[in-house]
């Protein structure tokens, strides 16, 4: 009898813990971002996602000065005044250079800042005191390591595009009611890289504890192949007119 009443009392035991053990992974799952995969756009354009260049003081380090975008050197946006990153090697640079043009070609911004020593990656936002970005057009930004400020030729440099879109009814409606932790998510089945990128490094510098934002992080870099940086830190500098 009491063998009988022992075997019972484990079976029962054995059942509380597993019952308790899903319980748990319930609630991680419901707490935890679900992951996402980046949709790009269909199309390419010109662009150089590693920096180029080598004379000078600038740094030649593996790995490099490095845009964070997709291969296909295109970030779309809803943003009017969106943030890039870029990862920043160690360094001894006089200053770093960003530049955005239009469609013609021409000159919409400029900007000259200083960027840190050490490395990591490094975020700039267009500053909302400027035109904002138009729906539909699409510009090329440029941004640079000012090795030889009199030899502007030695400089390391990245290029790619950056376009704002109109999201459609669905996307709004999700955007409006969706919790921060979601909106990477959103974001990047979307293929809105820029607004995905910033919404994650966001979560990622204020929950640096969370392994669940990390995880999406480096999920999100990878998908575009640049999990090499995804354990860089992260700052940012301010955009002020030369």
């Amino acid at each position: 009898m009491r063998r009988h009443q022992l075997k019972n009392f484990g079976y029962q035991l054995e059942i509380s813990i597993l019952a308790v053990l899903a319980a748990v992974v319930l609630v991680l799952t419901e707490a935890a971002p679900s992951l996402a995969q980046f949709r790009p756009p269909n199309r390419g354009m010109p662009g150089r996602r590693e920096g180029g260049g080598t004379r000078g003081g600038c740094p030649i380090q593996q790995p490099g000065l490095t845009a964070l975008m997709p291969e296909s050197n295109l970030g779309r946006t809803l943003a009017p005044d969106p943030t890039f990153f870029w990862y920043v090697p160690q360094n001894s640079v006089a200053a770093a250079e960003f530049v955005l043009l239009d469609a013609s070609n021409s000159e919409i911004y400029k900007a000259q800042m200083a960027v840190p020593t050490e490395a990591g990656i490094v975020s700039l936002t267009l500053p909302q005191d400027q035109p904002p970005l138009e729906l539909g057009q699409s510009y090329r930004w440029y941004f640079s390591l000012i090795c030889e400020p009199l030899d502007r030729s030695a400089d390391m440099f990245t290029s790619g595009w950056v376009e704002r879109v109109e999201p459609s009814a669905e996307l709004s409606a999700a955007l409006a009611t969706a919790p921060a932790a979601d909106l990477p998510k959103l974001y990047a089945e979307a293929g809105l890289w820029q607004d995905a990128l910033t919404a994650l490094a966001s979560l990622r510098q204020s929950e640096p504890q969370n392994p669940a934002v990390m995880t999406q992080w480096q999920n999100l870099l990878q998908d575009v192949g640049l999990e090499a940086l995804a354990d860089q830190p992260i700052s940012s500098v301010d955009l002020a007119a030369p």
